[in-house]
């Protein structure tokens, strides 16, 4: 597998599935099905955006590909209801789908960051997928997750829910940070500076989401910089 085409195409797979979506235009997806406009326009962007960041015309029959696997998943994803399972099962087809074009694409491919590693680090390129990963992915994972097991869905906790994901995009981005510079010691130090936030005994359900949600955001970043840091 070409390594940079892989992480290169998930790059723009991040970008285009959660930061250039609006959550106005994913329900009006989810609403008009395949009747929405924003579907096909979504899919179109996804495949072009792939195209233009492998930089070679050749790859046209690969975005294509991405393009056209990109609309039918969603498409049959519109129909299932909202869920944690429908949402962990249609990114891992997106990821299955470039998996399969980085082994499959042999031709040339100057991937523009190939081209920013001969000016900048090598890193660049997995270090940024990572820290995406660890934003609105992420807080989007933990959200219907913890709803799955209907954790933080009491009126109390509806308050702390935006802060709980600030406070979740920082601790993760200190977290991967720690994990690729092979400090854990201060991990550690991050987690206990958080056992200092306290509820009330009767806030039982605020202290379950807290608890939950810190575990899941810890334990993501540091799986997700374990992986980069194999990569690397």
């Amino acid at each position: 597998m070409n390594l940079t085409l892989f992480l290169s195409l998930l790059l723009v797979h991040f970008i285009g599935d959660f930061y250039l979506q609006t959550d106005k235009l994913c329900e009006q997806k989810e609403q008009k099905r395949i009747y929405s406009w924003f579907l096909y326009s979504h899919a179109l962007l996804i495949g072009l955006l792939s195209w233009l960041i492998v930089g070679e015309s050749m790859f046209w029959g690969y975005a294509l590909i991405i393009t056209i696997t990109h609309l039918i998943i969603d498409a049959i994803k519109s129909y299932c209801k909202s869920c944690f399972a429908a949402f962990v099962i249609d990114q891992l087809l997106h990821i299955a789908i470039i998996g399969a074009v980085a082994i499959l694409y042999t031709g040339p491919s100057c991937c523009w960051f190939n081209v920013f590693s001969d000016y900048a680090s090598p890193f660049a390129l997995p270090l940024l997928l990572a820290i995406l990963i660890c934003l609105k992915p992420t807080n989007i994972f933990i959200k219907l997750l913890l709803d799955k097991y209907k954790i933080g869905i009491q009126p109390e906790c509806v308050e702390i829910k935006n802060a709980g994901a600030l406070i979740g995009n920082l601790e993760r981005i200190l977290t991967l940070v720690f994990v690729l510079v092979g400090h854990w010691e201060a991990i550690g130090f991050i987690i206990a500076a958080k056992s200092l936030l306290r509820f009330k005994d009767s806030d039982t359900a605020k202290t379950e989401y807290v608890l939950a949600g810190t575990f899941l955001s810890f334990g993501i970043a540091v799986v997700v910089g374990i992986i980069i840091k194999y990569c690397l």
